[in-house]
């Protein structure tokens, strides 16, 4: 494989795989700490996460597999790597339903709400439990489709010219 096909296709399964790491952390540590802290607390946190989050390095995290995955098929493809395109393909289109869509349907307005609630300790529990849940329910799919978009890459990379694992 080519130089820049293999920096493509390696680009995109770093990305995929921080990605993934990125939102299974949150389903798994984040949210649940912040769960067991006080409701205030456990808004006033993720109100500052959400603040602080979008520098350059989330962006490669969240944004980079979807064009990093294209760019690698598109370059099998060149190649004339179809299983190896077919594959990387597949990967962008699960990122960019499963992540991408579900991110901007759902979890920024869920964030968009946080931030625009008036909490008080007498209504931070309850506004609290309306926005983890959800949150965290959807999050989990993030996690699902980051994980098989990085699965997808890494199959990309095993398959060879000819669609068998290491034949090229």
């Amino acid at each position: 494989m080519p130089i820049l096909a293999a920096i493509l296709l390696g680009l995109a399964v770093l990305s995929a795989g921080w990605s993934a790491g990125f939102f299974w952390s949150w389903s798994f540590t984040v949210m649940p700490g912040l769960s067991a802290a006080a409701p205030l607390t456990a808004v006033e946190a993720m109100r500052a996460a959400n603040a602080g989050i979008r520098t350059a390095f989330f962006a490669f995290v969240f944004f980079g597999p979807l064009p990093l995955a294209l760019a690698a098929g598109a370059a099998q493809v060149a190649l004339g790597a179809r299983q190896r395109a077919g594959a990387a393909g597949a990967a962008a289109v699960v990122y960019g339903l499963g992540v991408i869509l579900v991110t901007v349907l759902f979890n920024l307005p869920l964030n968009d709400s946080l931030a625009q609630a008036q909490v008080t300790a007498t209504n931070a529990a309850e506004t609290w439990a309306g926005y983890a849940g959800p949150w965290t329910a959807w999050n989990h799919l993030r996690v699902a489709a980051s994980t098989a978009t990085m699965l997808l890459l890494v199959l990309a990379v095993a398959l060879g010219r000819g669609g068998r694992p290491g034949a090229g």
